[in-house]
C-alpha cells in the first residue's frame, strides 16, 4: 500500500520538509512511481525557489521534468502543465510515459502512426480529453482506465493489433465517433449501447467481427461496416 495517499496533505509537506538530500527525495518519489529524473533539478525544485509549493504542485513538476526529458521537448515546465494540444504523431514511439496523465489540461492528444504497443493506465487521468488519436499503431489492448475519459468526443484506433475493447468503453457517453476498422476485433462490447450521442462507428476490415443486437438501440448511429 502507498501510505502516502492515505495520509493528510499537511503531513504530506511535513514528510518533504524533512528529505535533506537527493537520495532521500528519490526514495520518497519512486513511492509514486515516478523514475527517471534529473536530480539536479529535483534538487533545486526542492531546496530552491519551490520549497515551499503544495505537495500536489511540487509532485506534478517533478513529473512534468520527467516527461519533458523523455519525450525530449523543448517547452518549460508551467507550458507544458497548460497545454491543450500535443502532437506526438510520426516520432517512432514505442510506448509513453505514465507521466503523460500529469497533463490533466489536454483536450488534444495525437499519438497516430508510432510504434505503440500499449497506452499506459494513466491515460485515464486526461479527464478533460476530448480527442484522442491512437492509429496506426502496434496497440493489443486498451486499458480499462479509457473508460474515464467521460469528456471524449472521437476516438480513433484503426490500424492496430485490437481483439477486443474493454467494456468501460461504454462510459464514454459522450463519444460521438469511434474508429476501429483494420483490427483483428472479433467482437464489440455490449455495453456500446450505452454510447448514446455515438454517431460514427467504424468497423471495417475486422475478419468475423461479432456485433451486439444492442449496438441497433443506437438511433443516431451510422455503421461503416464490411
Amino acid at each position: 500500500m502507498d501510505y502516502f495517499k492515505i495520509i493528510s496533505k499537511e503531513l504530506n509537506e511535513i514528510i518533504i520538509s524533512y528529505l535533506f538530500s537527493i537520495y532521500d527525495i528519490k526514495i520518497f518519489l519512486n513511492s509514486f512511481g515516478v523514475s527517471g529524473l534529473n536530480w539536479g533539478t529535483i534538487y533545486s525544485y526542492h531546496f530552491g525557489k519551490y520549497k515551499n509549493i503544495l505537495f500536489n504542485e511540487y509532485l506534478n513538476r517533478i513529473g512534468a521534468e520527467s516527461l519533458r526529458d523523455k519525450l525530449k521537448l523543448t517547452n518549460t515546465i508551467d507550458e507544458l502543465l497548460n497545454f491543450k494540444v500535443l502532437d506526438l504523431s510520426r516520432n517512432q514511439l514505442t510506448q509513453v510515459p505514465p507521466e503523460i496523465g500529469i497533463l490533466t489540461n489536454l483536450q488534444v492528444l495525437h499519438l497516430s502512426y508510432n510504434k505503440l504497443t500499449q497506452v499506459p493506465p494513466e491515460i485515464g487521468n486526461l479527464k478533460n480529453l476530448k480527442y484522442l488519436y491512437l492509429d496506426n499503431n502496434n496497440l493489443a489492448r486498451v486499458p480499462s482506465e479509457i473508460g474515464n475519459l467521460n469528456k471524449l468526443i472521437v476516438l480513433t484506433l484503426n490500424d492496430n493489433q485490437l481483439k477486443q475493447l474493454p467494456k468501460e468503453i461504454g462510459k464514454l457517453t459522450n463519444l460521438q465517433s469511434l474508429h476501429l476498422s483494420y483490427n483483428n476485433l472479433e467482437r464489440v462490447p455490449p455495453e456500446i449501447e450505452n454510447l448514446t450521442n455515438l454517431q460514427l462507428l467504424y468497423l471495417n476490415n475486422n475478419r468475423n467481427i461479432q456485433v451486439p443486437s444492442e449496438i441497433y438501440r443506437l438511433n443516431k448511429l451510422k455503421i461503416h461496416y464490411r
